[in-house]
């Protein structure tokens, strides 16, 4: 079984950072609802300009160790943000994106 495919193919959206909220990785799903490939972006050039500072001080406090994990409801969708670790230090987020029913 190939996972990256299968992710990749996915009906909920996944993304992933690196420590510096770099999009690394990121799904068909992703791409679509951007409308463009999103690899190499920065997460908060993803946000409109006027949401960009509270974006900014959003993502610190998951560097900082403050946030481990956050969910919400939004644009249809509930949308979680998770922290992950690499050798114990904090090494970027994964995103994930479920839409509600309709």
């Amino acid at each position: 079984m190939n996972l990256e495919q299968a992710f990749h193919e996915s009906s909920a959206g996944l993304l992933v950072t690196d420590a510096d909220f770099k999009v690394i990785w990121a799904n068909r799903f992703e791409e679509e609802f951007y409308d463009k490939p999103v690899i190499g972006l920065e997460v908060v050039d993803c946000h409109r300009p006027e949401n960009r500072e509270k974006i900014r001080e959003f993502l610190a406090q998951f560097k900082a160790g403050a946030m481990k994990e956050f969910t919400k409801t939004a644009v249809g969708m509930i949308i979680t943000y998770s922290s992950y670790t690499v050798d114990g230090e904090f090494a970027g987020l994964v995103r994930t994106r479920i839409r509600l029913p309709k």
